[in-house]
């Protein structure tokens, strides 16, 4: 599951195939080419013109090189260069306008109950008693036959030829019951890797991808935000940039990076300061891990 927010456009010009624009992380393309993710054909639109591309946690304008350019709020953006956008904003490129008029923020939990409901293929079922316990949410409860029965060729589903219909159904139950949940598991494994909705061991885990140390003393929304910002992390591995935002994260307080020799840099850590109750040997852990190789360093706490 896709957990990042998402802009919401209003396409204001000529023919336009529908005036709503709603843009998630993989972005949107626009030119006159029918490969484009909205395509505008208009002699005025470049064959690619525009894009809105997702980044750090933002979206972004660039202008693909167009002929004849791209305008937002009345200012030209430079080709090949992106331009942060905000609500409001107001994209004009030859007939067209594109106005960014809302956020969608994402709702974890309503994805969580869309897939319970379709787990739960037996609602009439009893769900109180001695089968409660036995039977997974989802799975027939006796008497009531096996799902899986529809699909099985007609001549056992349908009980001619003398087949006993209630025995295969029940017969069934058994499979279907030990197999189900590891199928719902293996449905539903994008909530495994989703930073909002993961278990705690499996941000570790996941982590573990990117050789970043995620300890389990570290609170759990900070673990969350870590693997929300993981791929803007991992681009700037071994940089002081990189290294400043990941102990911003972990320590919840600004750090200092002094590089004033060749292949050395202090980092000074108000850990005083820190909501967090982890000790010096974390931090001296976290920066040995993410320096670059070549470079020693100085840990400086106050």
């Amino acid at each position: 599951m896709d957990n990042s927010i998402r802009a919401l456009f209003r396409l204001f010009g000529p023919d336009i195939p529908s005036d709503t624009i709603v843009v998630g992380p993989t972005g949107l393309r626009i030119g006159r080419l029918a490969d484009n993710d909205l395509a505008l054909n208009h002699r005025e639109i470049s064959r690619q013109h525009l894009r809105v591309v997702w980044r750090e946690e933002k979206y972004f304008l660039e202008d693909l090189n167009s002929s004849n350019g791209v305008f937002l709020n009345e200012e030209r953006v430079p080709a090949r260069e992106t331009v942060e956008l905000n609500l409001e904003d107001v994209i004009r490129f030859g007939p067209f306008q594109l106005r960014l008029v809302d956020w969608i923020e994402p709702d974890p939990m309503a994805f969580i109950a869309s897939r319970i409901d379709e787990f739960n293929l037996a609602a009439d079922a009893p769900t109180n008693g001695r089968h409660a316990a036995e039977y997974p949410i989802g799975v027939p409860r006796p008497p009531h036959k096996s799902n899986w029965l529809k699909y099985l060729p007609a001549i056992y589903a349908d009980g001619n030829d003398g087949f006993n219909v209630d025995f295969i159904g029940r017969y069934l139950l058994i499979f279907e019951s030990i197999l189900s949940p590891i199928i719902w598991t293996i449905d539903s494994f994008d909530i495994m890797l989703s930073p909002e909705l993961a278990p705690q061991e499996w941000l570790a885990w996941m982590a573990s991808w990117f050789d970043l140390l995620l300890v389990p003393e570290l609170p759990i929304d900070r673990q969350r935000e870590i693997m929300r910002q993981i791929g803007w992390l991992f681009m700037r591995r071994g940089t002081p940039a990189g290294l400043k935002r990941l102990l911003d994260l972990y320590f919840g307080v600004t750090a200092e990076i002094i590089e004033n020799e060749p292949c050395h840099f202090v980092v000074r850590l108000p850990l005083s300061d820190s909501p967090v109750e982890l000790g010096e040997d974390v931090a001296d852990r976290l920066i040995a891990s993410q320096k670059p190789a070549f470079a020693s360093y100085s840990l400086e706490v106050t």
